[in-house]
């Protein structure tokens, strides 16, 4: 290996020779010109942070979504072995004052040693003086130093440059070796070489252009020194985890956080021969573990346990300091409500009684999961007793036990289990967790593809990925945007990740959408690449001959199937297995009769939601989440190429100029047509057209063809009518070239399965659709469609009589009533670029979304302050109920609402109603203007929410969890009724 680095290192030299004197200085001026003030703002922040705020998702991590794990902190049991625990000593903070992070000062013995003993430098003194790693592109290889910033947590390749360094806290997956070959770009190492590299995956967030995953390929001198990194970098992130838990109820885990809190306060008073802290000392921990109260409740803290009257705390003082943040005042009052006046503790009865008449549960269905749960919970508290309970003597919970319990996944605002049985409903009976051009990264003409698109959604619970195919170099096919200046990445390299990922997080059948642009050398050449890394999870025959549907969600499981073009155009209803068997057809095509723009038309440059779905300007706002990222001018004339592959697969046949059908003919080879045993695209004529009769057919159509079909009441329950039995997919329109998203619930109430979103966006419409697969048995990535859009019986016919308007047609309609009292919040995140020592002013945001049309007295609401769209009371698609709580003034940490908001709707489809919460700052904590902040929201399905006391997970920008931010709500919910 070093002989190969050496290799390496001559030849990046040899490339990167440094450009002159005055162009080095030119470049230095510019790079100073162009960094932001507020990235540099934020980065001075982030470098005084403990640890992280957020929970990172890694890539080999199991589980569709973050809502669903447990939020509380407790660990009832003590690891077992089993568990793969290990000695906790190892990793107690260093006690050199020099070494603020945590390293442990011992030296590490490597993982792959064969030998103890012996005196070396410590990985912080080796990795904080830097080692030389080449930094690798598909162009060059250029040799840096890589420095560790054990103060900041962060890796430096060029400290005057803040462009050159991540932070350890947002590094997603690092991988060496072998593992990193589907990452490598088509970069070709030799075997020797492998073993010295690093591919490490982290966000940028501050990147103003939509790419917020970076790829980092590094080669070490050697094997040794990628251990170095890779056991630093992991040691770094356990160890800033842990430091964040000092407000943890878990005594343990609080008391280790205090003690390296502790420690690194007197790092900052080395020359300070009194182990004690001082009020600025206080001030400088609760912002170095997010505790973002204000200096007036900080300062009434100190005084309190500052009971020796010195304006110092000792340690124990400051053990007290700090328990004084894990007071619940809120949970304290439901507690003295619930247990008996005259006891201390609350027992079983009393707790059981609570889960009945407050959380809605329905206790005698599984009394003795909840027994064991109160138990479990009740004598975990007791251990701090001097006489703990006897396995005789009845258990009973504490305050602290019942803060846990309601804190805890057991507790959560989540359904654990949504679906009756197992999902054995034909496929187009299930609505399709989907990701348009899943390979992007950012914003659809100039993004970055890279394979991490697909890892990320995943593991999210993503079931239809897409792929767009093209002509690539050597007869090996690429993957990009095509005719944009997107990059592009190996084909293979693609199916090679999918494959590893594919059931990461369901073992429900994955769907690959090939958009193919390829020659038919290329095509063969990707049916090889597939049949290869795919193997026996490729789909390549019906399960079943001759069958007349589709099959279900459990028939597949664990199986591989693509959708891809029909490799003939069929006409006169030829099915697959005529063509399987080598038969021909002619075109099918035949003209659209409402004249659909063609595959190249030009689309005018207008605003995300400028068509008759548009959403209210605050929504404009929130979809984009305050950045800079909607169009620039909503009014240009400006017209550009549609520039959607998804596009090229003309969901509609087009009409010739002459007049006359236009001959379509496919260009898939047979060998890849065939692949589309259940997913075969074929082109919109007809509704009535014999192809469209084909049990295993599936249309695409882009959002704006969408819509047009839907506009005509005869194609529309025509169209609603098919998606009863058949599939269909929606895909954004070419002229969201931010990619940006449109709003699912359009499409799901016509019962389309395939919702395609551009995940790499958190707006509000990905919100919602990550939300339709949070819950339960959701999280496969697979949800029933409701009986209204599964059977022909329930579709609705007219909803006005034309005798008589006042007389509706109810028939479908149900009355949905619900409540949310907005009670409190727990450790709210504070602004970025807000200077820590200014208090903050929270209020809530609550919307009811429904997938009604719009119209006035759709729904109703009270209390709060009414902050829809709609002056006149509308609502419905586009439309939300919008309601304010009140600002709290300068309290960030544990602001206090218990304000009620109650919401009623008449809808036909009560399964699609989502709530969704914001959590906004005032600048001035008196005023709601445009300069409010949204810092966190939450969206849920209605059905999904459990009733009672709550606490609802908060997400930032990019759908990632705050680890410890969380509101406090009390649900309510009447059986929906019909009208």
């Amino acid at each position: 290996p070093s002989s190969s680095f050496s290799s390496a290192m001559g030849e990046a030299m040899a490339k990167s020779k440094g450009p002159g004197l005055i162009r080095r200085l030119s470049r230095g001026a510019h790079n100073r010109l162009r960094r932001r003030a507020s990235t540099t703002h934020t980065n001075r922040i982030r470098d005084q942070s403990a640890g992280p705020v957020l929970v990172r998702r890694r890539s080999d991590s199991t589980g569709a979504s973050d809502i669903a794990g447990d939020m509380s902190d407790l660990e009832l049991e003590p690891p077992s072995e089993e568990d793969g625990t290990e000695d906790n000593s190892s990793s107690i903070i260093s006690m050199d004052p020099a070494n603020a992070l945590g390293i442990s000062s011992v030296g590490r013995r490597s993982t792959g040693s064969a030998f103890e003993g012996g005196i070396a430098p410590t990985i912080s003194a080796v990795l904080e003086a830097g080692t030389v790693l080449i930094k690798v592109t598909k162009k060059k290889r250029k040799p840096r130093k890589f420095r560790l910033d054990t103060s900041a947590a962060k890796v430096c390749w060029d400290p005057t440059n803040p462009a050159k360094q991540f932070y350890i806290d947002d590094v997603r997956e690092i991988r060496v070796g072998a593992d990193s070959r589907g990452s490598r770009q088509d970069i070709s190492i030799s075997p020797e070489t492998e073993k010295c590299w690093m591919t490490i995956v982290y966000d940028v967030p501050e990147k103003s252009k939509g790419r917020t995953i970076k790829t980092m390929h590094l080669i070490a001198p050697n094997e040794y020194i990628v251990q170095l990194w890779t056991d630093a970098l992991k040691t770094v992130e356990r160890e800033r985890i842990e430091i964040m838990n000092a407000l943890s109820s878990n005594t343990e885990k609080s008391e280790r956080s205090m003690q390296m809190a502790w420690k690194q306060a007197m790092t900052r008073k080395r020359h300070d021969p009194d182990q004690k802290i001082d009020f600025d000392d206080a001030l400088w921990i609760c912002r170095k573990l997010e505790i973002n109260c204000s200096s007036d409740t900080v300062r009434s803290h100190f005084n309190d346990a500052d009971r020796d009257l010195v304006g110092q705390l000792n340690y124990s003082q400051y053990e007290l300091f700090v328990s004084m943040f894990k007071i619940r005042h809120d949970l304290k009052a439901i507690y003295e409500s619930i247990k008996p006046v005259d006891e201390f503790d609350l027992n079983l009865d009393r707790f059981l009684n609570f889960l009945r008449e407050h959380q809605g549960i329905d206790v005698e269905k599984d009394r003795r999961y909840w027994e064991a749960k109160f138990d479990s919970y009740a004598r975990g508290h007791s251990r701090g007793f001097e006489t703990p309970p006897t396995s005789a003597s009845p258990a009973a919970m504490t305050l602290l036990a019942f803060q846990n319990f309601m804190t805890s996944g057991v507790n959560g605002v989540l359904a654990s289990n949504t679906a009756e049985g197992p999902l054995d409903r034909p496929l187009n009976e299930y609505f399709v967790s989907s990701s348009h051009n899943t390979y992007l990264l950012g914003r659809q003409v100039a993004g970055a593809s890279s394979v991490e698109g697909y890892i990320s959604a995943l593991v999210k619970g993503c079931r239809c990925i897409e792929v767009d195919c093209w002509d690539g170099k050597d007869g090996r096919p690429v993957v990009n945007h095509g005719r944009t200046l997107s990059t592009e990445v190996l084909f293979e390299d693609c199916i090679s990740v999918i494959s590893k990922y594919a059931f990461a997080s369901s073992s429900y059948p994955l769907i690959v959408s090939l958009e193919v642009h390829c020659n038919p050398e290329q095509q063969a050449a990707m049916v090889e690449i597939m049949m290869r890394c795919f193997g026996d999870a490729l789909l390549t025959a019906p399960l079943m001959t001759n069958a007349l549907t589709l099959p279900s969600p459990e028939e597949l499981r664990n199986r591989i199937l693509i959708k891809v073009k029909s490799m003939h155009a069929l006409n006169d209803g030829q099915g697959m297995a005529e063509i399987l068997n080598g038969g021909r057809s002619r075109s099918h095509s035949t003209p659209f009769s409402r004249g659909t723009p063609a595959e190249h038309a030009t689309w005018p440059l207008s605003p995300p939601m400028q068509n008759g779905n548009a959403d209210s300007p605050y929504q404009k706002a929130s979809n984009t989440w305050a950045t800079n990222r909607a169009f620039s001018n909503a009014s240009s004339a400006t017209n550009i190429v549609c520039l959607s592959s998804s596009g090229s697969e003309s969901e509609v046949a087009t009409p010739s100029l002459d007049g006359k059908k236009k001959r379509k003919t496919s260009r898939i080879v047979p060998q890849l047509g065939a692949l589309g045993v259940y997913a075969c695209g074929i082109k919109y004529s007809d509704f009535n057209a014999p192809e469209a009769r084909m049990y295993n057919h599936i249309y695409s159509f882009a959002e704006n063809t969408f819509n047009v079909v839907c506009k005509d009441t005869d194609n529309k329950q025509q169209l609603e009518k098919h998606n009863m039995r058949y599939l269909m997919r929606v895909y954004p329109a070419a002229r969201r070239i931010d990619s940006s998203n449109f709003n699912p619930l359009q499409v799901w109430r016509r019962g389309v399965q395939m919702a395609a979103l551009n995940w790499q966006t958190y707006d509000v419409h990905q919100q919602v659709n990550e939300a339709m697969f949070a819950a339960g048995s959701d999280r496969t990535g697979y949800v029933l469609k409701p009986d209204e859009l599964r059977q022909a019986k329930h579709m609705p016919i007219s909803d006005i009589l034309p005798e008589n308007q006042l007389t509706k047609d109810k028939k479908g309609m149900k009355f949905v009533k619900f409540s949310v009292e907005m009670i409190s919040a727990q450790r709210l995140p504070r602004p970025r670029n807000r200077d820590p020592n200014l208090g903050m002013n929270p209020y809530i945001e609550f919307e009811m979304f429904s997938a009604e049309d719009r119209g006035r007295g759709v729904a109703r609401s009270e209390g709060g302050t009414d902050a829809s769209a709609s002056r006149d009371g509308s609502s419905g698609i586009g439309i939300p109920v919008r309601k304010r709580t009140k600002i709290v003034e300068g309290n960030g940490f544990d602001p206090s609402w218990k304000e009620n908001i109650s919401m009623t709707v008449e809808t036909k489809y009560p399964s699609l109603i989502f709530v969704r919460w914001t959590v906004w700052n005032s600048p001035d904590g008196r005023n709601l203007s445009s300069n409010s902040t949204m810092l966190a929201t939450f969206t849920a399905k209605l059905s999904s929410l459990q009733q009672g006391y709550r606490h609802l997970p908060l997400f930032n920008a990019y759908g990632e969890r705050y680890r410890d931010a969380k509101l406090f709500v009390k649900i309510r919910k009447d059986l929906p009724i019909a009208l």
